[in-house]
């Protein structure tokens, strides 16, 4: 890259120190003219002309000259086709010679590149013909070869011009990228930046929320009101305690009962029996507790009168007749099932009350859930804001210090890029 540190050495003005960012195009544009590339390739142009028609004066020499007469005949043969082939090629070159009518950067490199592959071939075909044609038309095979060694040399002039602004080029093409990539950076690390500020008050004002509303919590447990509701839930708890054990004390009473009520309630449905509490029996047997108190002395009294009729072994029947008579006589099963019932009132009426005192606590709960819920999102949000913004800040550290370096081999010295405009 040498050539670049001293591309613009000499007369010119002294290079700035900083680029601005906003004009880096300019800046660049301003670096490539000052290369004189037109005008250097202009005057090989120049050059390119009295060569053209010297060499074209010497092919049409070569395609008209007379050979010797003294050569042999196979000599003879052999060199006038090699000689044909050969200026047809000569010609083909002396055609692509012709300076391009555009002189932009594209035209050039096409004209160089046409001239150097047409070089290319016509020293290939010169390979071959000249052992033939060079002893027939020595002197002008001496002149062609001449005119081939000077062409030879514009191309290498060509090429080494050419050269040093493909990479002049290519540098200010990256220089370019890496403007663009930098200011669209910029811009997005600034949309960002205000995304992330305000994702930063929005979390703040939801922690405040979140902390007043886990306060009221707080402060209403603590009341007479939330000591109330407290007294409720443990009072609530004693009595779906209690129910248990009066469902379990009326199970227990209606066991010894069970296969009296199961062939009871089976002839009931096959209408071997008339029975008025059918349908008590099927309770009882499935779910005693939900038994009223005032439909158990009828249908004890029923199965009293048609237990003969049971089927049952007289052991079993005596013992269920005399377990009968005792929940008649005593009414323990009537105080099980209304001692069922009043803890069902009972828990029905706290569930109710506990419901409606609830709802304040209820609601801040809910509120409370809500707020940690958009918490977590709003976190989630501005952690990948801050993960965006870092790596676009990553990436435009690498790009600017790259584009340092690309502008410092352009300028030939250290350059510092202005961000802001």
């Amino acid at each position: 890259m040498k050539w670049l540190k001293n591309l613009f050495g000499g007369g010119g003005p002294a290079e700035p120190a900083s680029v601005n960012l906003q004009g880096m195009q300019a800046w660049l544009a301003e670096r490539e003219a000052e290369t004189g590339f037109a005008d250097k390739m202009s005057a090989i142009y120049s050059r390119i002309e009295p060569l053209q028609k010297s060499f074209s004066f010497d092919i049409a020499a070569l395609a008209s000259a007379d050979p010797d007469g003294t050569a042999p005949p196979k000599l003879l043969r052999a060199g006038l086709a090699a000689r044909g082939e050969l200026v047809k090629q000569l010609q083909s070159l002396e055609e692509k010679l012709s300076p391009p009518a555009r002189r932009d950067c594209d035209f050039i490199y096409q004209h160089h590149w046409s001239v150097l592959k047409g070089l290319e071939r016509t020293v290939t075909t010169f390979g071959r013909a000249q052992r033939y044609v060079a002893a027939l038309f020595p002197k002008n095979i001496e002149r062609i070869n001449s005119d081939l060694g000077n062409i030879s040399r514009l191309l290498v002039e060509m090429e080494e011009l050419i050269g040093k602004n493909r990479k002049l080029q290519e540098e200010s093409w990256y220089c370019r990228e890496l403007a663009g990539a930098l200011g669209k950076g910029r811009s997005e690390a600034s949309d960002l930046k205000g995304n992330v500020g305000r994702g930063q008050s929005e979390l703040a004002q939801i922690k405040s929320n979140l902390s007043s509303l886990e306060e009221d919590l707080r402060r209403l447990g603590q009341s007479e009101k939330g000591r109330a509701i407290e007294q409720m839930k443990a009072n609530l708890a004693a009595a779906k305690q209690e129910r248990v054990r009066a469902e379990e004390e009326l199970s227990g009473l209606v066991a010894p009962l069970s296969k009296a009520i199961a062939r009871i309630t089976k002839q009931g449905s096959s209408d071997r029996l008339a029975l008025q509490h059918r349908d008590v029996f099927s309770r009882l047997q499935a779910a005693p507790s939900s038994v009223l108190e005032g439909e158990i002395a009828g249908s004890l009294q029923e199965m009293r009168d048609h237990l003969a009729a049971l089927g049952l072994k007289d052991k079993k029947k005596e013992k269920t007749l005399d377990h009968i008579d005792l929940l008649i006589k005593e009414g323990s099963l009537q105080k099980a099932a209304a001692r069922v019932s009043a803890l069902e009132g009972e828990i029905s009426s706290l569930e109710s009350r506990l419901g409606q005192s609830s709802l304040e606590g209820k609601l801040l709960k809910e509120q409370i859930a809500g707020a940690k819920k958009e918490l977590k999102s709003r976190e989630a949000a501005l952690l990948q804001w801050e993960n965006d913004l870092s790596a676009l800040e990553e990436k435009a550290r690498a790009d600017e210090a790259e584009l340092n370096e690309r502008l410092a081999r352009i300028a030939g010295k250290a350059v510092r890029i202005e961000l802001e405009g």
